[in-house]
């Protein structure tokens, strides 16, 4: 008798297959497939990790991150998803997300960026310092001084010296006394060039303040006291100095003598005066009786002053040039009591040498016999 065998389905049975798997029914069995992303460890059904086995598909610049049954790739920081197959690079100098500091370049990276200092400065990504590059000595070439500056330097050349135009910045001296530039350099001398400077070798009459020839006053201070003659002026001008006669003296600055005035006119003093020569000049001493009027000689009424000097018994009568004394009646004249000396004013101002004396009569009283 034939009998009817069915195939059973295994896998309408619970538990025919791990979990995470798919069972498949076959005549007579059954096979159990693991889901996608997973794999059979003999007995179960467990996660593959596709980031570390390397069964993975991400884009460049990205990372594979597992998950159950499968992963996902996500991208790295810089970088923007696009195109849904492409991580891009983000340019966070462009965009402005960069933050630098002062005296600072931003330098785009793939990813990333970072903060170059400007040439000059030293530092990191948060700050930028000045290089103070005259610390070192050697900065700058010889007859120069380093002055630094912000991000840079200076190398000035000292007084004397110029820069000879070349990246070195060597300092060379100047030759002043051939610069066309100071053509006007120690006038009255002669240019001395030396390093860093010069000096004026002054010709004769000058002297030398280093860089100029001044001229050489003879005649100030205690040097004219004996660099000319007695009666002479010294009158300095550039370079020398010359005596002058003074006024009322006459020779050649070396030796001067007095002029007599006098013996060369007879129209310098007025009629009635005298001409007498003094030391450099002369004066006009108006002749007895005269008084000295601006350059005139005129009477000098001598009765206006004490009566001339007469006797009180007598009457002063002027003169041009002179006066008398003459007594009234009743009285008589006589002189042998003396002189009585009368002194014109005009030569008490002018010399005491021509003093004129004027005999005065004494008035007596007369008596008669009976």
């Amino acid at each position: 008798m034939w009998m009817n065998c069915q195939d059973i389905d295994e896998c309408g049975q619970t538990g025919a297959c791990p979990e995470l798997s798919h069972c498949f029914n076959t005549e007579g069995s059954f096979h159990c497939d693991c889901w996608e992303g997973y794999q059979h460890n003999r007995t179960h059904c467990v996660d593959i990790n596709e980031c570390s086995v390397g069964t993975f598909t991400c884009p460049d610049n990205s990372t594979c991150h597992n998950t159950e049954g499968g992963y996902n790739c996500s991208c790295n920081n810089g970088f923007l998803y696009s195109n849904n197959s492409l991580c891009l690079d983000v340019d966070e100098c462009a965009t402005g997300k960069a933050q630098c500091p002062n005296a600072s370049n931003c330098q785009n990276t793939a990813g990333w960026y970072f903060c170059e200092c400007w040439d000059g400065y030293t530092g990191n990504q948060t700050v930028c310092e000045d290089v103070d590059e005259c610390l070192n000595n050697s900065t700058c070439s010889d007859h120069s001084v380093c002055v630094n500056t912000e991000g840079s330097f200076l190398c000035l050349c000292d007084h004397g010296f110029s820069s000879n135009g070349t990246s070195s910045t060597q300092c060379e001296d100047i030759d002043e006394c051939s610069n066309p530039e100071f053509a006007t350099l120690c006038t009255n001398g002669t240019c001395i060039n030396t390093i860093g400077s010069f000096y004026c070798a002054c010709d004769m009459g000058f002297w030398s303040n280093g860089t100029r020839c001044l001229d050489i006053d003879e005649c100030s201070g205690s040097k004219n006291e004996s660099i000319c003659q007695p009666h002479s002026t010294c009158i300095n001008f550039p370079g020398s100095y010359k005596c002058n006669c003074n006024l009322g003296y006459t020779g050649n600055g070396t030796y001067c003598k007095d002029i007599d005035e006098c013996s060369q006119s007879s129209l310098r003093c007025h009629k009635s005066s005298q001409c007498i020569n003094t030391p450099g000049s002369y004066v006009c001493v108006c002749a007895p009786g005269l008084i000295a009027l601006g350059s005139l000689c005129v009477d000098l009424d001598e009765c206006q002053s004490n009566r001339g000097g007469c006797h009180p018994a007598a009457t002063c009568y002027n003169s041009v040039g002179s006066f008398q004394c003459q007594c009234g009646n009743g009285w008589d004249a006589s002189t042998r009591n003396g002189f009585q000396s009368y002194l014109k004013l005009n030569q008490l101002k002018l010399t005491s040498n021509l003093f004129s004396r004027q005999r005065l009569p004494t008035c007596y009283v007369m008596y008669r016999s009976t």
